[in-house]
């Protein structure tokens, strides 16, 4: 399932580009789940959630209050690497909102052709994200940015995930550390591993994920986990 959403404060723009995203994915079969948002407040409000699951975001420039790029910004700033495609009317901003590291900037009206490419583009970029792992009795798979961390208990491996997900399966932590990139998951426990970009704050010995819930870091990983997330911010 992919999950998209879009943000624009104009009802015609939002309902048009709505429909051609849902035309593009029905004609290219892919499942997919849109929401929609009229403003940038409802959206942050959205994405904050601990159950916001987003895989990309068709994003309106020219807003109320909070500009999209100024949104887009703040996103990053909270370490949210959640893919952005620009949609707006003028040009002037393009290379601001490249900043944010964003895939297209799409200027309206949006052509058919140059939205398809760019919403593909994301969906292949997605799909080099997943990870699947089998055991003799089960097969999982995940998007690596939809991971919160890794638990192992009694021989059971439980992926918690971002959208309130958990993923059953029996394989050793070690061998499942090793299908992951180490610049984004790190041990901080014997029993856990935690994606960095999950970390809201880290104290001796404990970390907060932007769910609010709270996992253990043992005196020996502390160190290291502290650098690899400072690490981490500097890279935003």
């Amino acid at each position: 399932m992919y999950h998209i959403g879009i943000c624009d404060d104009e009802s015609v723009f939002l309902e048009r580009i709505t429909e051609m995203t849902k035309e593009i994915l029905t004609e290219s079969g892919i499942e997919y789940d849109i929401r929609t948002f009229s403003g940038s407040e409802r959206l942050m409000e959205y994405l904050r959630r601990p159950d916001a699951a987003l895989d990309l975001l068709l994003l309106d420039i020219l807003m109320g209050k909070q500009s999209g790029i100024e949104l887009a910004h703040a996103l990053r700033g909270e370490n949210n690497p959640l893919p952005i495609i620009f949609i707006t009317s003028t040009a002037e901003f393009a290379l601001e909102g490249y900043k944010t590291e964003a895939i297209r900037y799409l200027l309206k009206p949006v052509q058919a052709e140059e939205l398809k490419e760019a919403i593909l583009c994301a969906w292949q970029r997605c799909q080099s994200r997943a990870v699947v792992l089998s055991s003799p009795s089960r097969t999982v798979s995940f998007h690596l940015d939809n991971v919160l961390y890794l638990e192992i208990y009694d021989k059971e491996l439980s992926i918690h995930l971002a959208d309130g997900g958990i993923l059953h399966i029996s394989l050793p932590l070690n061998s499942v550390m090793a299908k992951l990139p180490q610049q984004q998951f790190i041990q901080c426990h014997r029993s856990y591993v935690v994606s960095l970009p999950a970390v809201v704050s880290i104290w001796r010995y404990g970390i907060e994920l932007k769910n609010h819930e709270k996992i253990p870091v043992s005196k020996t990983h502390y160190a290291t986990v502290q650098n690899a997330l400072l690490g981490w911010v500097s890279q935003m």
